[in-house]
């Protein structure tokens, strides 16, 4: 068929709106607010970032910047014209959103002068830049433009309309026409006019319509009738039809449709480690194309998969032919289901022999063919030179699929007679988790037993599983962590700004200084009291004590607790536990440590609320509020099934291999009383580091509040996962302090010498009885 009865097939559909567009539309608005609010509540950092961008003022550079700059310019009025030339010859409705971008971007740019001028200022200088010569309008018309013609499939004009911008806003800055940050503001604002545009009048479809698609097939020798849309989605169209041989698939992937596909699997890389996502195509043409070599190795392994049948460019679209697999479910199969679990997991063999991995099995992507024999709906997900850890998250996916349907044993027997021949990978049973597995199997096992009733099945003969390898790269926990951080971070940022942290250093008294340090060494001595109790055998104080501060030099290595804790662990078994013994004493001492921390957090804030002059023991209404507040909380969440579920499977076993030591240690009064002297000493070791540093810069505050302040802090550095609860617990100390009314300038000089002498400081000093510690052989 001929490009102008295509083009005029095309130019017949009506036009469409990329989900691509809606994503670049907020991404440069929320871009450009960010940059307007740093500009307004910064503006001494603002200006001091514009300040170090230098612009050229002698020649012979003046005059070299000022011939380039003419020259940028008549090269962009030439881009223009000849985009508008290009647009009105083939693409008339893009000529005219063009033009209607341009002319919005004009009238916003005038809007950002006026309210430039209004605000005065920092935001007059920075963002909309000198009067005298400003370039702020005519940027934001051209980028509007340009952004409106859709220069997409325009490849020919959309490289040189890039380069010379760039090359006229270097100019303007660096003659002084612009600002950095104005240029960048200018940029999405234009950006933001043209996508505004594009999203209001749509923009031609590049997907081919049918007759041109059916056309293209003809040609490849698939002749087709009528096409039928079965499954849609960004980017992604799937038809069928029928040939002389029988049913045919096609995926047409079309260029409209990115943008939400990059985003999640960008999303996913940056969640899952490497071994997990392989080497995942950020693009659904990559996808297609994977697809279809996928195919093929799967053909060469004899598993039977889709039949390709063409591979063909239409357009700027990617369209894929194949001829799909006739079969039965596995879902559907019946008491032929078991024997057809156990073909399937043949095949996957066969698959990962060839360095093939699925990525995505559940019971429906199986299909069991009239001679027994199993293979796979679809390589949609699959990863070529997969590796080890890839090729065994399809097994669990398969086991636990199939576990749905045969159950638990007929599963587990069906995976070890495929695997008869060798080995059953020893990370199976330790890979049965929630996060493993596709999401549709992971809806199907939720709130059952199904994962842990495999994990047994397949255990060691003394029920032991091998170490879960580590899947994810961030947690849920590391998310809310850093977003928060990041969040208390900017809301300080304009206020630190404002303090010259070099004088309120200055100003310090140093033997209050010495007082916190002296804090920070009762907090070592306190906590090997707090361990000591716990451990069935005899331990020198001493040594113990020197065990706690060799621990400060792995906080600045690893996050809160962790390195804390697995230093005692090899400490007590240096002394003679077993490793189950020694984890159990460091458990029970943290359950010991954390709730006594919660209950003097109680007490502590019912009693800043007591009033002394009413003589009454009954807290402030106030604090009666926040307690009953936090009791509601509690109660709603463990009114929710699934948290109620977590929170059981979580504590259930600390409680059931603590609960014993515990109780022990309550029956001797000595014990119960070193553990909590201990528990006590170490609290008031950094209380009174907190307070110290606080005096050390003239600032007082009632003994209650410094310890709840402490307390906050404590916890929320013990769930960052930084090092020592490096940033977090930095926020959270002065945001405490400042909500308190302590000054800003106060707060962060105390903050930053109390950390200098709890977390910075003892790490030296740490590493050196950590290295004797090591020589001696007691860790």
């Amino acid at each position: 068929m001929g490009g102008g009865s295509e083009n005029a097939a095309v130019r017949s559909v009506a036009r469409v709106r990329r989900p691509n567009d809606v994503v670049q539309l907020l991404t440069a608005a929320a871009g450009l607010g960010l940059i307007v609010l740093l500009t307004l509540t910064t503006p001494d950092a603002v200006d001091t970032v514009d300040r170090t961008v230098p612009t050229v003022v002698r020649d012979p550079l003046l005059t070299l910047f000022s011939l380039a700059s003419v020259v940028a310019s008549l090269a962009m009025l030439g881009v223009l014209g000849t985009v508008a030339v290009d647009a009105a010859r083939h693409r008339r409705a893009a000529l005219l959103q063009a033009l209607a971008a341009g002319l919005l971007g004009l009238l916003l740019g005038a809007i950002g002068e006026r309210v430039g001028d209004g605000a005065g200022g920092v935001v007059a200088d920075v963002l909309t830049g000198p009067r005298d010569d400003a370039a702020l309008v005519p940027v934001v018309a051209t980028i509007a433009f340009l952004v409106g013609a859709d220069l997409q499939r325009r490849r020919r004009w959309r490289a040189p309309s890039r380069w010379v911008v760039l090359a006229a806003l270097v100019c303007g800055v660096a003659l002084g026409n612009l600002t950095l940050q104005g240029t960048v503001a200018a940029v999405l604002l234009g950006a933001v006019a043209g996508l505004a545009v594009r999203l209001a009048a749509g923009v031609t479809p590049a997907r081919p319509v049918d007759d041109v698609l059916r056309a293209e097939l003809a040609r490849a020798g698939v002749v087709v009738g009528d096409l039928e849309v079965v499954d849609q989605h960004a980017g992604l169209v799937r038809l069928t039809g029928t040939d002389a041989c029988g049913p045919v698939g096609v995926t047409v992937v079309d260029p409209d449709g990115r943008g939400l596909p990059l985003v999640r699997r960008a999303g996913r890389m940056l969640r899952f480690r490497a071994a997990v996502v392989g080497r995942p195509s950020l693009s659904q043409r990559g996808d297609l194309e994977r697809e279809a070599s996928s195919a093929a190795l799967a053909g060469a392994a004899g598993v039977p998969v889709p039949a390709v049948l063409a591979l063909l460019a239409v357009g700027p679209a990617l369209v894929l032919v194949e001829r799909p697999l006739p079969g039965t479910p596995l879902t559907e199969a019946g008491d032929a289901a078991e024997a057809g679990l156990a073909a399937a997991f043949t095949a996957l063999r066969r698959l990962h022999a060839v360095g093939l991995a699925h990525g995505a099995l559940t019971p429906d992507s199986v299909l069991l063919g009239p001679d027994g024999a199993a293979g796979f709906r679809d390589l949609r997900a699959a990863q070529p030179a997969a590796g080890e850890l890839q090729r065994d998250l399809d097994t669990v996916a398969l086991l636990v699929g199939g576990a749905t349907v045969v159950g638990s044993e007929a599963a587990v027997a069906a995976l070890r007679a495929a695997r008869a021949p060798g080995p059953m990978p020893p990370r199976v049973p330790a890979l049965l988790q929630p996060v493993a597995l596709p999401a549709s199997v992971r809806r199907a096992v939720r709130g059952t037993e199904l994962l842990a009733e495999l994990r047994r099945a397949l255990a060691g003969p003394d029920g032991t599983v091998a170490a879960a390898p580590r899947l994810e790269r961030f947690s849920l926990r590391v998310i809310v962590t850093v977003g928060a951080s990041t969040v208390a971070a900017f809301l300080l940022a304009s206020q630190l700004s404002q303090v010259s942290i070099v004088d309120e250093l200055g100003r310090a008294h140093a033997p209050w200084l010495l007082v916190a340090l002296g804090g920070s060494a009762l907090t070592y001595l306190g906590a090997a009291l707090a361990l000591i109790p716990f451990v069935p055998v005899a331990l020198s104080l001493a040594r113990t004590t020197l065990v706690q501060v060799s621990s400060a030099w792995l906080t600045l290595v690893t996050p809160p607790t962790v390195g804390h804790v697995g230093l005692n662990i090899r400490f007590l078994q240096r002394a003679g536990l077993t490793v189950s013994a020694a984890a159990a004493s460091v458990a029970v001492s943290q359950v010991a440590t954390v709730a006594s921390t919660v209950l003097l957090l109680l007490v502590v804030g019912w009693a800043s609320g007591v009033s002394t002059s009413r003589l009454s023991l009954v807290p402030s209404g106030d604090v009666l509020l926040v307690l009953l507040a936090a009791v509601a909380v509690v109660g709603l969440l463990a009114a929710i099934a699934p948290v109620r579920r977590l929170l059981h499977s979580r504590l259930e076993p600390l409680l059931r291999q603590s609960l014993p030591q515990l109780l022990a240690v309550a029956t001797e009064p000595r014990r119960l009383a070193t553990a909590l002297g201990g528990i006590l000493l170490q609290n008031a070791g950094y209380v009174l580091a907190l307070d110290a540093s606080l005096r050390a810069f003239d600032v007082s505050l009632a003994l209650p509040t410094v310890i709840g302040v402490y307390l906050v802090s404590s916890a929320v550095g013990s769930v960052a996962p930084t090092p020592g609860g490096l940033g977090a617990v930095e926020a959270a100390l002065i945001g405490g302090l400042t909500a308190t009314g302590v000054p800003v300038a106060g707060a962060l000089a105390a903050v930053l010498a109390f950390r200098a002498v709890t977390f910075w400081l003892p790490a030296p000093v740490g590493w050196v009885a950590f290295v004797q510690l090591q020589r001696r052989r007691y860790i």
